[in-house]
């Protein structure tokens, strides 16, 4: 595999979570599902190579210093991006978990009902339970 196959494989890798990773932190919820399927198909692709991740490390040792370094710096970002990429990814599970919590709480199910009861517990079946 040349240097130029290499450096478009770790491009496009590096790319992808980039975008994954801005697409995140605007809360682009409309591009959401296309830069998740692109940073996928980069991440594939990346275990695809011959020999893995392991074997793109090995190639890579094997170009000049200053290509070795150009990969591995742009490798290293993109392993960045996906660890902040996680991290986003689990902040906005929380939030949505939060609002969900909050709406439900807020909603007119939540309030004692007309005849005393509270009228989200169905009956009182839930209380009987426990």
């Amino acid at each position: 595999m040349t240097f130029e196959s290499t450096h478009a494989l770790v491009e496009q890798v590096a790319q992808a979570v980039s975008e994954l990773r801005i697409t995140l932190e605007n809360h682009a919820l409309p591009g959401l599902e296309a830069a998740i399927v692109n940073s996928q198909m980069a991440l594939k692709s990346l275990e695809n190579h011959p020999g893995g991740v392991d074997g793109l490390k090995q190639l890579i040792a094997t170009f000049t210093p200053e290509q070795q370094t150009q990969l591995n710096d742009r490798l290293g970002q993109a392993r960045s991006d996906h660890q902040l990429n996680s991290d986003l990814i689990r902040l906005a599970m929380q939030r949505n978990a939060a609002l969900q919590a909050y709406a439900a709480q807020s909603s007119a199910g939540a309030t004692y009902s007309s005849e005393g009861g509270v009228s989200f517990l169905g009956g009182g079946q839930l209380l009987g339970k426990f």
